[in-house]
C-alpha cells in the first residue's frame, strides 16, 4: 500500500500575475515592517515554519514580512525560502492558483550558485506536491523528475537535498503504484534512501533519519511487509520525540500504522490507532482535511472486518464523496470502492454492489495506466540531461581551446616577468646585503669605541680608589698612630708635672689632638669606608650624611626606600663617591640651609635624588664648560651606564636624579642605560 501524506515542496516556471505582486506590494503588515539585515529574515521564516500546521493566516503574514524585508535588502536566498513557505501556506489552506502563483515568482530569484540550484530543486517540489492536489498527477511526476534532473545535473551533494528529492519520486509512486515491488526504477530510489539512512545513522542525524523512517515504511507498508512498516512508524514517532516533528508527520505516521493493522485483520487496534491520529488534526487545515478523509476510508475498512457493515458504509460514502470532490485519487480511494461493495453485498444490495466492484475495476485500469508515466518522464529527463551534457561539452572544449592558445602566451610572459623579478630580486638582495654590511661595520666600530672609553674611565675611577684606599691606611696607620702617640704621652707628662701655670695651656693642647686625630679618622673613613663594604651604600651614605650634619650648619636629611639588592662592591662604592660628590657640591657652592638625600630601590632599578635650596645655578649646554665635580659625576655615570638629570633654577636650589636599570643575571647584577 501506499505512503499515506505528501511533505515536500516544488516549482514550476511562469511569469508571476500581476494579482499576486500587488498583494505583495500592498500587504498591511509588509508596508509597516522596517528593512532589516539577513538574520532577521531568516528567524522570521523559521518561526513561520514552527506556526505552519497550526496557524496558517498567522504563519502567511509572517512569510509576507520576510519576504519584504528579504527584498528590501536584496537577500535572495530569504525571498525564495519566503515564497515557498508561502506556498505552503496555500496548499494547506486550498488555495492551490496562489501556491502555483508563489512558486512562479520563486524562481525569479533562483540564482546559479549551489544555493540557487537547491532552492530550484525545492520549488520544483513544492509544486509537483500542487499539481498533485490540483488532480494533475502528470505535471506533479514532471516536476518531481525535473528536481532529479537539477539535482544530478548540478551535482548538489547536500545529503538533506538528496533526501528530499528521493523521498518525493518515492512518495508519488507510492501513492499511485499498487505493488512496486517488482519495479526496477522504484528499487534504484530505495538503494538512493538506504544509503542516505546509513550516513545518517553514521553522523547520528535523528531529523534526517526520522524522516527516511517515514518513507521507507510507506515503502513496506506497499510490498505488504507490515511489520517493517510499523517497526518504521514507530521508530520514527520515537526519534519525533526528539526533535521539533509536526503534526501533520506524526498524524500520518499513526495513519500508516492503522493500515498495517487493517492489512493483518486487526480492526481494534486500527481503530485505535485511527483515533490518536484524528486528536492531532488542526481544524481548518486543507492538509489535515485530507487526512481526515483517509482515517475515515480506514475506519469503514474496520467496521467492515468487523460485520458492522452499517457503520462501515456511514463512514466510507461521504469520504469517498469528499475525496471525489477534491480529485483526491489514492491507492486507498481506490480500494475503498471493492470494501464499499463487500459491505452492500453482505447486506443484500447487489445492485450497489455491483456498481461499486465496476468502479473499483476502473480505477484500478486507470491507476495502471498511470505505471506508463514512469518511462515517459524517465526518457524525457535523460533527454533533457543528454542535451544539457552535450552543450556543456561543446562549451568545454571551446574554453579548452582557448585556454591552450592562452597558455603559450601565458608561458612567455611568466618568464619574462619571472627573469626579471629573479634579477630584481638578486639586486635588491645585494644591495640590502651591503648596507647591512656597512651598518655593522659602523656599530662594530662604535662599541668598540665606546668600550674603551668605558674601560678607560673605570681604569680611571680604579686608580682612583686605589690611591684613596692607599692614603686611607696611610693617614690611619701612619699619622693616626703618631697622633695617638702624642696624645698619649702628653697625657702622661699633665699627670707628672701638673701645676696651675700650665694646666690650661695642657687642656687646650690635648683638645686640639684630639680633634686632629678625630678629623683624621674621618677623613680616612670618607677616603675607604669599612661601613660600606660591611653594611652597604644605605648605611654607608647614612653614616656620611650624619656625620656632615654634625660637623657643617647644613640641615641634611637622609631618605631610604625598597629592599636593597646584593650589588657588587664596585658598583656599590662607585655611586657612594658620587653622593659624596654631590653633597661637597652643596656644601662648596650651593649656600643651602637644607638638603636631602634620598635612595628607592624598585624592582630593577636604583634612583638616587639629591636635592638643596641653595642658589642654584645655570645649566650648561654641552658646549659650555662644566665644573671639575659636575665633570667627574658624568664620567662616573657614564662608566656606570648610568642616567643624570639636573634641574636648577638660580636662587631656587638644585635637583639631581641618578637612575641605573639593572637586570638579574644568576647572583650577579649587570647594568644598562636606562633613559628616563
Amino acid at each position: 500500500m501506499g505512503n499515506l501524506t505528501t511533505l515536500n515542496y516544488g516549482q514550476y516556471i511562469r511569469k508571476t500575475p500581476l494579482f499576486i505582486l500587488l498583494l505583495l506590494l500592498f500587504a498591511g503588515d509588509c508596508m509597516a515592517m522596517p528593512v532589516d539585515d539577513r538574520k532577521t529574515v531568516d528567524s522570521i521564516i523559521k518561526l513561520a515554519n514552527s506556526q505552519r500546521d497550526s496557524s496558517i493566516e498567522g504563519a502567511e503574514r509572517m512569510y509576507y514580512r520576510a519576504l519584504n524585508i528579504a527584498k528590501g535588502v536584496n537577500y535572495n536566498y530569504g525571498a525564495t525560502k519566503s515564497l515557498i513557505g508561502l506556498g505552503m501556506c496555500y496548499i494547506n489552506s486550498s488555495q492551490k492558483d496562489k501556491a502555483l502563483n508563489c512558486g512562479h515568482m520563486a524562481l525569479q530569484y533562483c540564482g546559479n550558485d549551489v544555493k540557487g540550484h537547491e532552492q530550484r530543486v525545492l520549488v520544483y517540489i513544492m509544486l509537483s506536491q500542487t499539481y498533485y492536489y490540483k488532480g494533475k498527477y502528470d505535471s506533479s511526476a514532471w516536476y518531481r523528475y525535473a528536481a532529479l534532473g537539477e539535482l544530478e545535473s548540478n551535482r548538489l551533494m547536500d545529503p538533506k537535498m538528496q533526501m528530499k528529492v528521493y523521498c518525493s519520486i518515492l512518495d508519488f509512486w507510492l501513492n499511485v503504484h499498487d505493488d512496486i515491488r517488482n519495479d526496477l526504477h522504484i528499487q534504484q530510489v530505495m538503494q538512493h534512501i538506504n544509503s542516505l539512512v546509513n550516513r545518517a545513522v553514521e553522523k547520528k542525524d535523528t531529523a534526517s533519519l526520522m524522516y527516511l523512517y517515514f518513507y521507507k515504511a510507506g515503502y513496506y507498508n506497499n510490498i505488504q511487509q507490515n511489520d517493517s512498516a510499523r517497526y518504521y512508524c514507530q521508530t520514527s514517532l520515537k526519534m519525533g520525540h526528539l526533535t521539533n516533528m509536526t503534526n501533520s508527520m506524526r498524524a500520518g505516521l499513526l495513519i500508516n500504522i492503522s493500515l498495517t493493522y487493517i492489512d493483518d485483520k486487526n480492526p481494534e487496534m486500527a481503530l485505535l490507532t485511527i483515533q490518536k491520529a484524528k486528536d492531532l488534526f488542526v481544524q481548518g487545515n486543507d492538509y489535515f482535511v485530507r487526512q481526515q478523509l483517509l482515517t475515515d476510508l480506514l475506519t469503514g475498512e474496520a467496521y467492515c472486518i468487523q460485520h458492522k457493515y452499517d457503520k462501515a458504509i456511514a463512514a466510507i460514502i461521504p469520504a469517498l464523496n469528499g475525496a471525489n470532490n477534491r480529485h483526491l485519487v489514492h491507492i486507498l480511494v481506490t480500494r475503498t470502492y471493492r470494501t464499499l461493495g463487500d459491505c452492500y453485498y453482505a447486506i443484500g444490495e447487489y445492485k450497489k454492489a455491483a456498481q461499486c466492484r465496476k468502479t473499483y475495476v476502473e480505477l484500478r485500469d486507470t491507476m495502471m495506466k498511470v505505471e506508463k508515466l514512469e518511462l515517459v518522464y524517465n526518457l524525457e529527463m535523460k533527454y533533457r540531461i543528454a542535451d544539457k551534457n552535450k552543450e556543456l561539452a561543446q562549451k568545454q572544449l571551446a574554453i579548452t581551446r582557448n585556454e591552450s592558445r592562452l597558455k603559450t602566451k601565458n608561458f612567455l610572459i611568466i618568464g619574462i616577468s619571472a627573469g626579471l623579478a629573479l634579477l630584481s630580486l638578486v639586486s635588491l638582495l645585494l644591495y640590502r646585503n651591503s648596507l647591512h654590511k656597512q651598518k655593522l661595520q659602523k656599530e662594530k666600530y662604535r662599541n668598540l669605541r665606546q668600550e674603551m672609553q668605558i674601560n678607560s674611565l673605570q681604569a680611571m675611577i680604579a686608580g682612583e680608589e686605589k690611591e684613596r684606599s692607599r692614603i686611607a691606611r696611610d693617614l690611619h696607620d701612619g699619622m693616626g698612630g703618631t697622633l695617638g702617640t702624642i696624645r698619649t704621652q702628653l697625657s702622661a707628662i699633665f699627670r707628672k708635672h701638673t701645676t696651675t701655670n700650665v694646666t690650661s695651656d695642657f687642656l687646650d693642647v690635648l683638645l686640639l689632638l684630639e680633634e686632629a686625630s678625630t678629623e683624621l679618622r674621618k677623613t680616612a673613613h670618607n677616603l675607604m669606608p669599612e661601613i660600606l663594604l660591611q653594611e652597604g651604600l644605605a648605611k654607608a651614605t647614612a653614616l656620611f650624611c650624619e656625620r656632615v650634619r654634625k660637623g657643617h650648619t647644613l640641615e641634611i636629611n637622609f631618605e631610604t626606600w625598597g629592599k636593597a639588592p646584593a650589588l657588587e662592591a664596585d658598583f656599590e662604592l662607585a655611586v657612594y663617591r658620587i653622593i659624596q660628590e654631590l653633597v661637597h657640591n652643596i656644601l662648596k657652592h650651593a649656600a643651602a640651609r637644607t638638603a636631602i638625600v634620598q635612595i628607592v630601590y624598585h624592582e630593577r632599578q636604583l634612583c638616587i635624588t639629591v636635592e638643596d635650596d641653595g642658589n642654584g645655578m645655570l645649566l650648561l649646554t654641552a658646549q659650555q664648560a662644566e665644573g671639575m665635580g659636575l665633570k667627574t659625576i658624568r664620567e662616573r655615570m657614564h662608566s656606570l651606564n648610568g642616567d643624570l638629570h639636573i634641574e636648577s633654577v638660580p636662587g631656587q636650589g638644585t635637583s639631581i636624579h641618578i637612575e641605573f636599570t639593572f637586570k638579574q643575571n644568576t647572583s650577579r647584577y649587570v647594568f644598562k642605560t636606562s633613559n628616563c
